[in-house]
């Protein structure tokens, strides 16, 4: 018996055509997305895109974008500034303070300072005789750099470690460290009951800080709050009159010497994020401060 060939009807073979297309389609977009997500330039470079799609998608600084910056739930300004004071006279029982390279620290500092979001503090800043390459901060304005690192840091460079360090100011970073200690409640009782440099709470509150700061418990910080300083400093940066390329060569230098000799880096580079994110993260936000000129 002869069999009659299949015939598809008109109506399901243009059925099947569509349902083609379509399933087309769906896999070209999915394999351009895909291309896209991996492609998606990064560090700035979101030259053909607006600044709203770079903000979602590569904005290393986005939570810190609409931070407020205060005292409040932590210590009162009058009591940083007794704590800044005596944390101070520990540094110098640990460190050897000296007056060289002090007047070029003073100079750059106090513009970075006055280019901050906390411009009504009064700053001190301090160099610390060490052949270490190192620069750390405590609160009530009290800034430290070593004379290794100002033997390495030109102009620019200085101002963008500077900077950093009035970051953490700004943002109370070690005055939130020192809030979630358990020494906390014990050292603010006796801030409050100072009066003097002098007597038995002077004495008391000096030991307990002392090991404070040989422990680095207020200078190191964590990794999102050296991110958080970078980024207050390179935002001053301009403001102060700086190249904020300063900070990205500082941070490329670090990295050389990183490579060459790790024991010449104190504090300043230790567990804090890479080196390429920094400098990556830097270049990020020069360039985004330069489109919204």
């Amino acid at each position: 018996m002869k069999q009659t060939p299949y015939r598809r009807e008109p109506g399901a073979l243009v059925l099947s055509c569509f349902v083609f297309c379509i399933l087309s389609l769906a896999a070209n977009n999915i394999q351009s997305l895909t291309v896209r997500a991996h492609d998606r330039p990064r560090n700035g470079s979101l030259s053909g895109q607006p600044l709203s799609a770079a903000a979602q998608f590569d904005d290393p600084y986005s939570d810190f974008r609409n931070a407020r910056y205060s005292n409040a739930g932590l210590l009162n300004e009058r009591d940083e500034l007794k704590l800044g004071t005596q944390l101070h006279r520990e540094v110098t029982k640990k460190f050897n303070l000296t007056d060289a390279g002090l007047d070029r620290v003073e100079r750059v500092g106090q513009r970075c300072a006055k280019a901050s979001l906390r411009p009504g503090l009064l700053y001190k800043f301090h160099v610390i005789q060490s052949r270490q390459i190192n620069g750390f901060s405590l609160p009530g304005g009290h800034v430290y750099v070593t004379t290794a690192l100002l033997r390495l840091a030109d102009e620019n460079e200085l101002a963008s470690v500077l900077a950093h360090e009035v970051g953490h100011i700004v943002a109370r970073h070690s005055l939130k460290t020192l809030k979630a200690s358990q020494e906390y409640d014990d050292i603010a009782k006796q801030l409050g009951e100072l009066t003097g440099v002098a007597g038995d709470v002077a004495r008391d509150l000096g030991v307990a800080l002392g090991r404070m700061i040989g422990a680095g418990f207020l200078t190191v910080h964590s990794r999102d709050e050296e991110r958080e300083a970078d980024f207050l400093g390179v935002r001053a940066m301009p403001r102060a009159g700086f190249d904020p390329q300063g900070m990205v060569t500082m941070f490329q230098k670090l990295e050389r010497v990183e490579q060459q000799n790790s024991n010449l880096l104190g504090s300043l580079f230790s567990d804090h994020p890479d080196a390429q994110e920094r400098i990556d993260n830097t270049r990020y936000e020069i360039a985004r401060m330069k489109r919204s000129r």
